[in-house]
């Protein structure tokens, strides 16, 4: 048996490197962590998206707060200091980071953490820092980074990206310039202009999120619009003629030019394949992605991918159930393949857009049959109440020949929407009957009744039916003579 060093080494200390990592330290295996600077423990979530972006976001929140607390009689002037909300954004980051480092993943989980670059250099051998190590097993966790603009003129202009916004902006935009038209950039045009930038965001597609329905869409895309988000759908950058202005195309016609003080790009992200000798170890890549089957495995059967590395759902809770299909495969010998069956992602804006399970586009290219239900928010009271009665609730629901249906996917727009939909998330991994909210009593009038309302509405559609409300009567009658 050949003397390995480890008995698994896990590269990169994000999201999914960390939860690889921790759960081998945790059942008492021999686990190297590396990462190139201890800056970079905690990744990309950490250091540069999901935490200072919510944590900007809430802040964003207070001022939309006060704003609409002007008709109620409350003044309000002026534009956030930017710097103290970035002292906050960095103060949050701080908190968490001190379970993040380290000395502490040492300490907790026994993990050898080890400081450098690391390249592959065998089919089971990393070095990093001239030192050598080898395991059975190796997991790449060597995330994603931002893609940039390509466009003629673009080496004039400051690209902001998620990682930089966070690190190299120290002034908040006077006219902010945002493009890309997915999660993030409607997440920095809303937290922007409610700190006091105005804001264009310019997508190229016909519509914001393309990844979760129109009608949601529609409805965060109105709520930017009404906060003073200026938004241009099919228009792209045809050149950028100096630091602070762009040349626009849309639908192949030149279409003016727009000044801008700052640029922010979110046009996805990228796997990071370069300078880790993937070739040296027989780890094969295609069209900028490094080549990996439905179990996490590369072309070395030796080595595995987690994280934005695996190259599908980058999300850090992405990383989180890639461990846990890939944890269940190393320690059983039944396999798990990779599925989305019962994923589930939010854009946290205000509204947020809330998605689980199968989308109508995965449900059609898998030929599924299913009925699709829109229930709108118009007559919630909750809604009512808290003023979101544009809010929309979309589900997706099997058509069986026989029984009840259950809960195939689904999204929902509304304030809290992404704790909301946890309920029929639960119901969708249960593979449980969505009748099965029929019965339940909600303390009145919280928000996530909205998700009872439709299975309530198609239990009294069959119990009114003209036969059974004759039955119904006459039972009734029997009993009370």
């Amino acid at each position: 048996m050949p003397n390995y060093t480890h008995d698994l080494i896990v590269i990169g200390a994000g999201s999914g490197g960390l939860g690889a990592a921790g759960f081998g330290g945790a059942i008492g295996l021999r686990v190297a962590l590396i990462d190139r600077t201890e800056e970079h423990f905690g990744g990309d979530c950490l250091n540069f998206g999901c935490v200072p972006s919510k944590a900007l976001l809430h802040v964003a929140a207070q001022f939309a707060g006060a704003r609409q607390a002007t008709q109620f009689g409350l003044r309000t002037e002026g534009k956030a200091d930017f710097g103290r909300v970035m002292d906050y954004v960095h103060q949050q980051q701080d908190i968490i980071r001190e379970h993040e480092t380290p000395a502490y993943l040492q300490k907790e989980y026994g993990l050898d953490c080890l400081i450098g670059e690391a390249m592959l250099t065998g089919r089971r051998e990393v070095t990093v820092g001239g030192k050598k190590l080898s395991a059975p097993r190796i997991i790449l966790a060597t995330g994603s980074k931002p893609r940039h603009l390509g466009t003629p003129g673009v080496e004039q202009v400051k690209q902001y990206d998620n990682e930089l916004v966070f690190s190299e902006l120290h002034e908040l935009p006077e006219r902010l310039l945002i493009v890309g038209g997915g999660p993030n950039s409607c997440e920095m045009a809303q937290a922007f202009q409610r700190l006091g930038s105005q804001v264009t965001l310019l997508n190229r597609g016909e519509r914001l999120l393309n990844q979760d329905p129109p009608e949601a869409a529609a409805v965060l895309e109105q709520h930017l619009r009404d906060e003073g988000v200026s938004i241009r759908h099919e228009t792209e950058v045809l050149r950028f003629t100096d630091a602070h202005t762009a040349t626009l195309v849309s639908d192949g016609l030149v279409d003016g030019t727009i000044s801008f003080t700052h640029l922010i790009v979110a046009v996805g992200r990228e796997v990071r394949t370069t300078s880790l000798g993937l070739e040296l170890a027989g780890v094969a890549t295609k069209q900028g992605k490094i080549v990996v089957d439905e179990y996490y495995r590369t072309t070395n059967p030796a080595i595995y991918t987690v994280g934005d590395a695996y190259g599908h759902e980058m999300f850090s809770h992405g990383a989180e159930k890639h461990n846990t299909d890939l944890w269940t495969n190393l320690l059983s010998p039944v396999d798990r393949k990779h599925s989305l069956k019962h994923f589930s992602w939010v854009t946290f804006t205000d509204p947020e857009i809330a998605t689980f399970g199968f989308t109508e586009q995965q449900l059609r290219e898998r030929g599924m049959a299913y009925e699709k239900v829109v229930q709108s928010f118009d007559h919630d009271d909750r809604a009512v109440a808290a003023d979101y009665r544009d809010g929309v609730l979309i589900l997706y629901l099997s058509k069986p020949r026989f029984g009840s249906a259950k809960l195939l996917g689904g999204c929902m727009a509304a304030p809290g929407a992404g704790e909301m939909i946890q309920e029929l998330l639960l119901l969708n991994m249960m593979d449980a009957k969505y009748s099965t909210l029929t019965n339940k009593i909600y303390a009145y009038p919280v928000g996530s009744r909205i998700n009872q309302k439709p299975a309530r509405d198609r239990a009294q559609q069959r119990l009114l039916s003209p036969l059974t409300k004759r039955l119904l009567r006459a039972a009734y009658r029997l009993q009370n003579r």
